[in-house]
């Protein structure tokens, strides 16, 4: 028992004293890592060091400012994404019959593909200019969402 609380003792200091543990712990495998891993490239180092981690930084940080969370504006749907919402994607909803699909056929119906290529389901990201219908993130994560629920 004297033996178990002694190891107990010395792991609680070597790893609940931060000196002691940065010197006996985190330097030693800090240094097999950097020796083991290959260095970065210039790509990944630019990447990296591109931007920032807006918000969620923060948070991850543990120092969270929740004024800042709270003064980032609703996302919103514009009039071509809410219209596309009201029409394209209800119409989509009609059409499916998720029992059939996923039972039966283990597809969608032809009707229904071709529904989805002629009216851009699958160009709703991309720009206008290469024929896409340029949704923001949160139209695209909205009709996604929508069409999860059939």
């Amino acid at each position: 028992m004297v033996y178990l609380l002694i190891i107990v003792a010395i792991l609680v200091v070597l790893f609940g004293v931060t000196s002691i543990r940065r010197s006996l712990i985190t330097k030693p495998v800090f240094g097999i890592f950097k020796k083991i891993l290959p260095p970065l490239s210039d790509t990944e180092r630019e990447a990296m060091e591109a931007g920032d981690v807006w918000w969620d930084g923060e948070l991850f940080k543990g120092k969270p400012d929740w004024q800042k969370l709270h003064a980032i504006p609703k996302a919103e749907l514009s009039a071509d994404e809410q219209a596309f919402m009201d029409n394209q994607v209800e119409t989509l909803l009609t059409m499916l019959d998720d029992y059939k699909i996923v039972q039966e056929d283990r597809d969608l119906p032809k009707a229904v593909w071709d529904y989805i290529k002629r009216e851009g389901f699958f160009a709703m990201i991309i720009p206008k200019a290469y024929g896409g219908r340029e949704f923001s993130a949160i139209a695209n994560s909205t009709i996604v969402s929508r069409i999860a629920t059939r």
